[in-house]
């Protein structure tokens, strides 16, 4: 426990009170001995009461969000580890988003609805171009005309989707034409 020295202000020690650099407390010739006893004051009440400070709650998600990020990789297939990455993650967002495409393919539906708005595309012309030649340059000049991307962006993303579509099973891809599975 601090000793409180003698004529100091009522507010010495304050757990809520001192501001190492509010005016007050910098002009206050209290200051050097005071901010000890507020830390001493802060830490007995976060303690009494299971406050936690928020280095403490940043710390404790940080380690939760890195042990689940290692379950999922410990988990994963050692076959979706040679796909690239940002197909991967369209894989995974797929599957966190439910959106039952091997099915809904199967039944006619588009089953990106809004969301993803370049799978929205290649899903519409998987569904309405049976008869077509359907290649990754056609979902490619797709994206650059009804999203109006550069062309690199659109060729990147036209190559993931299939890719991703292709790893899940609902496309087969011979010598780069694509089509629905059965």
């Amino acid at each position: 426990m601090t000793t409180i020295p003698e004529f100091s202000p009522g507010c010495f020690g304050s757990a809520v009170a001192f501001k190492k650099d509010d005016t007050v407390c910098r002009a206050c010739p209290f200051a050097a001995t005071c901010e000890p006893a507020h830390m001493e004051a802060q830490t007995a009440l976060r303690e009494r009461y299971g406050i936690r400070t928020t280095q403490q709650v940043l710390s404790d998600t940080k380690q939760q969000r890195e042990a689940e990020k290692a379950q999922r990789q410990a988990a994963k297939d050692p076959a979706t580890l040679v796909l690239p990455k940002k197909t991967q993650d369209l894989i995974d967002r797929l599957d966190r988003g439910n959106y039952d495409v091997k099915g809904k393919f199967s039944r006619g539906e588009n089953p990106f609805g809004q969301s993803m708005r370049f799978m929205q595309i290649v899903g519409h012309l998987l569904i309405h171009l049976k008869n077509a030649r359907l290649d990754r340059q056609l979902l490619a000049a797709a994206f650059v005309k009804k999203l109006e991307w550069q062309q690199g962006t659109a060729d990147a993303h036209a190559r993931m989707a299939i890719q991703a579509l292709e790893h899940i099973g609902a496309i087969t891809n011979t010598d780069g034409v694509i089509a629905l599975k059965g």
